[in-house]
């Protein structure tokens, strides 16, 4: 079916480049400045792109992602696409989902094309075992077991006859493994397409979960679930490749790859390094947060916030982040603690004199407790 090395790695790019454009479709409020929710860069001092340079930044983006499908080896527009991709990312750290971060990844290794293929496919066949075997470990928990996978196949369940509903909710205890061997049986002959095809048949199943037909719930990370699939046929399907040339190689993207996607993540075990960034996004050990504050404060807050000021009749008003940024950004908030303490801040700024907001952040551990 792939004729050559160099014909899978032109898909691969193609596919990712279609998958940020899917991305920047449907998520597109959190490429703007002009929003109700605050920016958050990477660093102080980043400058926030106005109206209209917002629109301008993000419309240039997604024509040299269309020109770059069409003419994959034209360098300037690659640099001029992974420099922009980068700065905006850089801009603001709600961007930083797990799906831009690996095609951000991918978009450097497009630098080395043509001359680097077969090194670069290594490398992308690297990623996508890591992905499998790192969410299958994130995912061995109660947590995921009990409340995220019952809520994914929920609408997948109701299909079922109420005898079998049961079993669908359950299989969560299972699920975490399908992922492990997955990432396993790509690297044998003997099990690669037999992976590649449960490998594509979980990607299906999250896409359905997140899609509208299931429980329509961030719509931005579908693109990268069809491009996960579409990786795993094009980088796997019947090839003959070296295990040990996908772990290591001086070739020095590899190396970075390789740290950032398969050894960093052990950090997060310790607080050294974002969860989000270490194949935590469903497993059930995000970070959550509530921002409690006054009816005075919750008064002084612009229009466009206001409106997600919750008022339980049991306790104080609060803002929960994670509605407020899928509704005002399309995207999950970027969870981590300092992204809290900074949107925490921001309410903090309407404040006459002390501030009153108070900040919870918890996970669905703590609340299972």
């Amino acid at each position: 079916m792939f004729e050559t090395n160099l014909n899978r790695i032109q898909w691969a790019f193609r596919i990712m480049l279609l998958g940020i454009l899917g991305t920047l479709l449907l998520s597109s409020k959190v490429w703007m400045t002009e929003r109700n929710f605050p920016i958050i860069p990477i660093f102080e001092g980043i400058p926030s792109m106005p109206p209209p340079l917002d629109y301008i930044l993000y419309s240039v983006l997604i024509v040299l992602a269309i020109y770059q499908i069409i003419y994959l080896e034209n360098r300037n527009t690659k640099i001029a696409l992974v420099a922009l991709f980068a700065f905006l990312m850089a801009g603001d750290q709600m961007r930083w989902q797990p799906y831009n971060m690996h095609y951000l990844l991918m978009l450097i290794g497009l630098l080395f094309y043509p001359l680097q293929s077969d090194k670069l496919l290594q490398v992308f066949r690297l990623m996508i075992v890591t992905l499998f075997l790192w969410s299958g470990i994130q995912e061995l928990n109660s947590v995921f077991f009990e409340s995220i996978f019952p809520w994914m196949a929920g609408p997948l369940a109701e299909k079922f006859p109420a005898a079998f509903e049961e079993y669908v909710l359950g299989a969560g205890y299972i699920f975490p493994w399908l992922n492990l061997a997955t990432g396993i049986g790509l690297l044998f002959s003997v099990t690669r397409n037999y992976a590649v095809y449960l490998g594509i048949a979980i990607q299906l199943f999250l896409f359905y979960a997140l899609s509208p037909l299931g429980n329509d719930w961030n719509a931005a990370i579908l693109p990268y679930n069809a491009a996960l699939a579409a990786f795993t046929f094009v980088l796997f399907y019947d090839a003959q490749l070296n295990v040990k040339s996908i772990f290591w190689d001086k070739f020095p993207y590899h190396v970075g790859v390789l740290v950032i996607y398969a050894i960093v993540p052990v950090l997060s075990f310790f607080g050294l390094y974002d969860r989000m960034q270490s194949f935590n996004t469903y497993s059930g050990k995000a970070y959550y947060a509530k921002i409690y504050v006054t009816e005075q404060l919750a008064e002084r807050l612009p229009d466009g916030i206001k409106r997600y000021v919750f008022r339980p009749p049991v306790s104080k008003p609060f803002i929960e982040t994670t509605y407020w940024s899928m509704d005002a950004l399309k995207v999950s908030p970027y969870s981590e603690k300092r992204i809290y303490k900074s949107l925490h801040n921001y309410i903090c700024r309407f404040a006459e004199g002390d501030c009153p907001a108070e900040l919870e952040i918890y996970t669905y551990e703590d609340v299972a407790r």
